[in-house]
C-alpha cells in the first residue's frame, strides 16, 4: 500500500484538515515553542467546541459533530538525516505527550499532540486489557508499546498503544501484534489511513487495530476492531462498540463486549480451558468511556 502518487503527491497530508499547520523543522527548541502554541490553541478550540455544544442543547438544537475544522495535527518538512538524529538516535529525548509519524519519501514529519483525555483513555484501554489477559494468567506474557518508533518499511510510526507476545516464535518479529489508535478531534480519513498503514503486511504488519474515538461535544465514545482481509487485500472492520451518556446520566453501550482474537494477539492458539480470546466485558467498556469522559469535561487539562 502507498501513500505517495506516481506524481509524488502526499496522501498522508491529503487525509489531514485543511486547518493543519505547517512547518519547517529547525531544531528541537523550534519544535517545542511550536508544540506548547499548538497545545494551547488546541486546548483552547476544544474548549470552544464544548462551549457551543452546551449552548446547543440548552436551546434544544441537535447535538452533532461540529463542522469547525479542530486539529491535534501539526505537519513538519524534515529531511531523513536530520530526523534520524534528533529523534532516532540514542541521545532523543521520547516526548510522551506526542505521536509521531514520518515518511522520508515525502520528507513529511506528522506530529500528533497527545491531550489529558487521550492519555487517559489510552491506559484505560490498556487496563482492560491487562485485566482480561491476568483472568488467564497471562498479564506477564506480553509486551507493551506505549509511543515506541515502529519501522514500517522505512517509514516510522508510533502507536498510542500496541501489545504483542514477550516470546514470538522466530518467524515473528519483535513487533505489536494488536495496536491501539485514540483519536479525539481528527478525521475519520485520518484514522482509516492509519488502520490501514498498521494492518498492510507490507507496511505495520500488525493482525488487529483497536480504533477508538472521543466526541467532541458530548459524552460519547466509539471502539472499533480492525482486522486485515487477506483475500481482498485490505482492511476490514470487525467490531463496532459505541457507549453513550444521555442527559439523565444513563448510560447507552451496543456492540460489546469487545473481543480479541487470542491468535491475533498471541501469534499461537489458545491452550483451551485457560486460554481463550481476549475479552473486555460491557463493564470495562463503560469504565473506558467513563475515564475519558471525566478527563474531557473536566476543567482541567
Amino acid at each position: 500500500m502507498s501513500y505517495i502518487d506516481q506524481n509524488g503527491q502526499d496522501h498522508d497530508s491529503e487525509v489531514l484538515p485543511l486547518s493543519v499547520r505547517r512547518y519547517d523543522y529547525k531544531d528541537k527548541d523550534q519544535l517545542d515553542q511550536i508544540l506548547t502554541l499548538e497545545r494551547e490553541d488546541l486546548l483552547d478550540s476544544m474548549r470552544h467546541s464544548r462551549v457551543i455544544s452546551d449552548i446547543d442543547t440548552e436551546s434544544g438544537r441537535s447535538e452533532q459533530e461540529p463542522t469547525t475544522e479542530i486539529t491535534e495535527y501539526i505537519i513538519f518538512s524534515i529531511d531523513p538525516t536530520t530526523f534520524n538524529q534528533d529523534f532516532l538516535s540514542l541521545d532523543a529525548i521520547p516526548n510522551f505527550s506526542t505521536r509521531t509519524s514520518f515518511n522520508p519519501n515525502t520528507k513529511t514529519l506528522i506530529v500528533k499532540i497527545i491531550t489529558s483525555e487521550h492519555t487517559q483513555l489510552a491506559f484505560a484501554v490498556h487496563k482492560a486489557v491487562d485485566k482480561a489477559l491476568a483472568r488467564m494468567g497471562l498479564d506477564e506474557a506480553s509486551y507493551q508499546y506505549l509511543g515506541v518508533d515502529i519501522d514500517m518499511n522505512g517509514r516510522k510510526k508510533q502507536p498510542d498503544m500496541g501489545w504483542g507476545p514477550r516470546q514470538p516464535l522466530r518467524i515473528y518479529p519483535k513487533r505489536p501484534s494488536v495496536v491501539l489508535e485514540v483519536m479525539v478531534s481528527g478525521t475519520p480519513k485520518k484514522l482509516r489511513q492509519d488502520v490501514d498503514l498498521w494492518l498492510d503486511p507490507v507496511q505495520g504488519n500488525a493482525n488487529a487495530v483497536i480504533a477508538t474515538k472521543l466526541n467532541r461535544q458530548r459524552e460519547m465514545v466509539t471502539i472499533d476492531l480492525w482486522k486485515w482481509d487477506t483475500v481482498d487485500g485490505k482492511s476490514i472492520n470487525s467490531q463496532h462498540i459505541e457507549v453513550s451518556k444521555n442527559e439523565y446520566d444513563e448510560v447507552k453501550l451496543s456492540g460489546g463486549p469487545l473481543v480479541i482474537p487470542f491468535r491475533l494477539l498471541f501469534l499461537r492458539d489458545p491452550q483451551p480451558p485457560q486460554e481463550t480470546d481476549v475479552i473486555i466485558d460491557n463493564e470495562w467498556l463503560q469504565k473506558i468511556a467513563e475515564w475519558g469522559w471525566e478527563m474531557q469535561f473536566s476543567n482541567s487539562h
